[in-house]
């Protein structure tokens, strides 16, 4: 049997399988922490997709610990009646309900947009303190935490967990780690210089775990998530966690260790190759599975040791082989998932019924936050799965009115728009001129040596299989026209064409792109055909060519990246992966000339001109060119001049990510 389907019982609880969401601050309360009918769809969609635990995320014990401002609160006995509403639709979907309690420390300055007073957060009345002033995490100038105020959080922490368990939660989650106070405490760099008991580093999470079981009974499951491995210069690692916090855990009795890696705390990294906040909220280029030698090397350590705890093992498990890495051969006894839940919280029954080629695996490209950042003031979401955060007012209501919809692109968008307009009940077909539905999602992720890029391709997957799924006519290989459209009598037309490059104006490139000297991107990395840049090639566009780049001086090509800008502007798709493109721009060797003008393409070189008029000839193989993208649009106002009713979605829109485009057509094909 599938080790990831086994169940699994221990301290009373009886996990259905091996699954568990693991908790994510989804910044979805309202303005006083109190329970919402937002975050409460969140979790009934959470919990109904199988997953043996839905833990929900973190969940302030004191308003001054607050990080985010509409983070849930557990303040008052008041705050119970609305949990037992999230517990309520979880326990429905057969999920164990677990939440993770939290107080901010130091964090509540991180994100901030305006000057701080010392030690005071962005939030009115938050504090930003510590165990120290040393070291910094996210505040310039936090404050040091009284002794009167740590033995006050204790029961802070413990009030919170007796509500909880008021409410009805099966387990109690406990936030040590990702740079909370606790961390902090338990941190060789940041608990420094302390002359009282919390000197202990380990004594205030001790204090939190043996004043909850006063109050809930040492019965009651308690899964604490603790970072076992800082991954920072100075900061303790597996072997020391397993020496001095292992033992005094174990001995508490906790039910599993949620097991995280990396720290927020401000050190340079033990590991020169994966930056340690990367173990916690891993970046694109992250490793997948990143933590899975952490937690064999955990395991074996513990084993050693005399401790047997059942452990979770997590980050970057995007895949469900990456989710049956984690639980082999007994790493770990639970592969906990947050990302791939969210864009995908069907993902554990369709790994149960056999269903895995319709997962919508997480391509973690740019910022899966399209409503800002949860440091940024912005809620918890999902680019690929447009319905999470809107899970109760975007359930599909089948239509009395069904209509006739031509959609014209079989992008992102357009696929996205053409499935749920299906599944809705409206007559659907869908026009692409490629041969190949996937739109700039299909060609972007044609890498050979740039990490992980397989991911981009992972969307068009999933809306391909569904458009088989549900039978959507589509016709490749056809260019649509305003003749062919109004003979399909629509009542709704959507453009969903994209965007096209622009090809500068420049003496010579006519004939380079004829000749095959130069090419646009989407050409050069084409699946449909080969294309050979040579030894010596050319990109002419950093914002939009730079990884392109970095995958050709990877390939070992002695490439160069020119841009007139003369400063490096990234690619608004890009997102949060940004500043490592420029990083490897730098660390691959890429030849970066900014501030160089295309001024003429001659047969194997090109002619170069400064802002102060400067020129320049540079020899190459060939010529990419990666500059500015324009809508596709051309259709539009033909039909519209026709009395058609016209949507336009995506980069026909305004050029920027795919998520962009699936936000737009799930709204849209909602309200025909």
């Amino acid at each position: 049997m599938d080790r990831l389907l086994q169940p699994f019982e221990t301290h009373g609880l009886k996990f259905k399988n091996r699954m568990i969401h693991v908790p994510t601050t989804m910044n979805m309360s309202d303005p006083n922490g109190h329970v919402t009918d937002r975050i409460v769809g969140v979790y009934e969609s959470l919990a109904a997709g199988g997953s043996a635990a839905t833990v929900v995320g973190a969940t302030c014990v004191r308003w001054d610990g607050l990080i985010n401002e509409r983070m849930l609160g557990l303040y008052d006995d008041t705050y119970v009646i609305g949990y037992r509403d999230l517990v309520e639709v979880i326990k429905n979907n057969d999920s164990l309900a677990g939440i993770q309690l939290f107080y901010g420390g130091m964090i509540p300055g991180l994100g901030s947009t305006v000057p701080l007073a010392d030690g005071r957060g962005w939030i009115p009345n938050t504090r930003a303190w510590g165990p120290s002033d040393k070291v910094l995490v996210g505040h310039p100038k936090p404050g040091v935490l009284p002794t009167d105020v740590y033995d006050s959080l204790v029961e802070d922490y413990a009030q919170g967990a007796r509500r909880a368990r008021e409410a009805g939660f099966d387990f109690i989650s406990l936030h040590f780690c990702h740079g909370s106070l606790p961390h902090t405490n338990l941190s060789l760099l940041a608990n420094v210089g302390r002359t009282d008991k919390y000197a202990d580093h380990f004594l205030f999470c001790e204090l939190i775990l043996k004043r909850i079981q006063e109050l809930c009974g040492k019965d009651f499951p308690i899964i604490p998530r603790l970072c076992c491995d800082e991954n920072l210069q100075g900061g303790y690692d597996i072997d020391y966690f397993v020496e001095h916090y292992a033992p005094r855990l174990h001995a508490l009795g906790i039910a599993v260790l949620d097991c995280t890696f990396g720290s927020m705390v401000a050190a340079p990294s033990r590991d020169p190759q994966i930056p340690s906040p990367e173990y916690i909220g891993p970046g694109f280029y992250t490793p997948h599975a990143v933590n899975l030698e952490n937690i064999r090397r955990l395991k074996q350590r513990l084993i050693e040791h005399g401790i047997d705890m059942p452990l979770i093992g997590s980050a970057n498990l995007g895949t469900p082989a990456h989710l049956r890495s984690m639980v082999a051969q007994g790493h770990a006894e639970f592969a906990g998932v947050c990302r791939l839940s969210m864009d995908d919280p069907e993902y554990a029954n369709k790994i149960a019924e056999g269903r895995e080629h319709e997962l919508r695996l997480s391509t973690r490209t740019g910022s899966s936050l399209l409503q800002g950042n949860i440091f940024g003031k912005g809620w918890a979401g999902s680019a690929q799965n447009p319905s999470f955060g809107r899970d109760r007012e975007y359930r599909l209501v089948p239509t009395a009115r069904p209509r006739k919809v031509v959609v014209v692109g079989g992008g992102s968008g357009g696929m996205e728009y053409a499935i749920t307009a299906k599944q809705i009940g409206h007559e659907v077909l869908l026009l692409e001129k490629a041969p190949r539905l996937g739109g700039a999602m299909d060609w972007a992720g044609n890498y050979r040596k740039v990490p992980n890029m397989e991911m981009i391709r992972y969307q068009a997957d999933y809306h391909r299989a569904m458009i088989a799924k549900e039978q959507v006519p589509c016709r490749l290989g056809c260019e649509a026209t305003v003749e062919l459209i109004r003979g399909e009598r629509p009542d709704v037309v959507v453009i969903a064409t994209g965007a096209r490059f622009t090809v500068p104006d420049v003496q010579g490139l006519p004939e380079g792109l004829r000749s095959g000297f130069a090419a646009t991107i989407d050409r050069a990395m084409s699946r449909d055909s080969v294309f050979d840049p040579g030894r010596n090639p050319i990109v002419y566009g950093a914002g939009l060519g730079g990884e392109l780049a970095i995958d050709y001086a990877m390939r070992g090509l002695h490439v160069r990246l020119v841009d007139p800008a003369p400063r490096y502007q990234p690619a608004n798709y890009l997102g949060s992966r940004a500043p490592r493109v420029e990083a490897l721009v730098k660390v691959t060797g890429v030849g970066l000339e900014l501030g160089w003008a295309l001024a003429r393409v001659h047969p194997g070189a090109l002619e170069l001109v400064s802002g102060g008029g400067v020129r320049k000839l540079l020899e190459c193989d060939h010529l990419i060119i990666a500059t500015d993208r324009l809508p596709a649009v051309e259709l539009v106002s033909p039909l519209r001049e026709r009395g058609i009713k016209v949507q336009v979605i995506g980069d026909a829109k305004r050029p920027r990510s795919y998520g962009n485009a699936i936000q737009e057509a799930a709204y849209l094909s909602r309200h025909i």
